[in-house]
């Protein structure tokens, strides 16, 4: 029983760590993520999924993760096609924006530490035009997920 028990809570903590989110005002923020780079690489993706549960439009402007010199967001149009960087993105009452691989993401570059999968959390600013400056923590993923 009390081995059960052990692995139910393990996997719990496990679950729990690999999807963390933070719920702000109307903003849930879910899985925070920085991608480790490529070897000799001072550049990477961060993905982030935010689902906006208020009445109005909200507007992701950006964001500012300390451990890099720059970090922009990125539209790719399509692979044949440049990378286009939106001004604002809307995020509709009720809808999800998934910054993510292959159509969004937070680029990253001149990285200024080393970057290992599940090796601690990296402070972070998210901005938005209706709810400010949401302080998060990104943790680091293996680049395959």
């Amino acid at each position: 029983m009390r081995t059960a028990l052990s692995i139910t809570l393990t996997l719990f903590v496990t679950s729990a760590a690999q999807a963390h989110s933070y719920n702000v005002g109307n903003l849930e923020i879910v899985h925070p993520a920085i991608m480790v780079p490529q070897v000799k690489s001072d550049c990477t993706c961060a993905h982030v999924t935010i689902i906006n549960h208020g009445s109005e439009t909200e507007y992701f402007l950006g964001a500012d993760i300390a451990i890099a010199g720059n970090t922009r967001l990125l539209h790719i149009v399509s692979q044949d096609e440049d990378i286009s960087a939106p001004a604002a993105v809307p995020i509709a009452p009720g809808a999800t924006l998934n910054l993510h691989r292959h159509e969004w993401c937070l680029f990253l570059s001149n990285i200024h530490s080393s970057l290992e999968a599940d090796m601690g959390m990296y402070p972070a600013s998210l901005i938005f035009r209706r709810a400010g400056t949401i302080e998060v923590e990104f943790m680091v993923d293996p680049a395959h997920q």
